[in-house]
């Protein structure tokens, strides 16, 4: 983990000029899952200049707030790092996505002061449609974990647009 972190600060440093002269969004979000119940979080999507436009990089963290038994104390987050394909149809508003990446979940319980955590690595698939409407852009998502989180989640949000094209 030590020789992991400098190397992706490295990347971050070298990527981070390409990617912010493209189109990067932020936003909010509020999740649904079958398993952690709700949840609200960020969002960050950005477009590089150098590959295809219709590539988009998107990261998201959202901390669930899932049912608990009683005298229970329990979290639960996520943080999604996916590559989506912008499906070019013939709509100015609508634009459909889908693509995969990678899950990490946390779970952490309290029973008793007895503390348990564990975090999980997986795969994600997703898919979803932006509704394109200026600089603000909502966006409706259904993410699939294979792995990590191990659930399915309906996401909704707005992203807004701090870079240009």
């Amino acid at each position: 983990m030590r020789k992991l972190l400098p190397a992706v600060a490295l990347a971050v440093l070298v990527c981070a000029p390409g990617v912010l002269q493209g189109q990067v969004n932020i936003g909010a979000q509020a999740s649904w899952g079958d398993n952690a119940d709700f949840g609200f979080g960020g969002r960050l999507t950005a477009r590089s200049p150098w590959v295809d436009q219709a590539i988009e990089l998107s990261g998201a963290f959202d901390l669930f707030f899932p049912s608990a038994s009683a005298g229970e104390d329990l979290s639960y987050w996520e943080v999604n790092l996916n590559l989506v394909y912008n499906i070019a149809v013939k709509s100015e508003v609508l634009l459909p996505y889908a693509g995969g990446g990678l899950n990490v979940a946390h779970a952490s319980t309290t029973v008793a002061s007895q503390n348990t955590s564990a975090t999980e690595v997986g795969a994600n698939l997703v898919g979803g449609l932006k509704f394109v409407v200026g600089s603000v852009t909502p966006f409706g998502e259904v993410r699939y974990e294979l792995g990590g989180g191990e659930q399915f989640v309906l996401t909704g949000g707005l992203l807004f647009t701090v870079g240009s094209n």
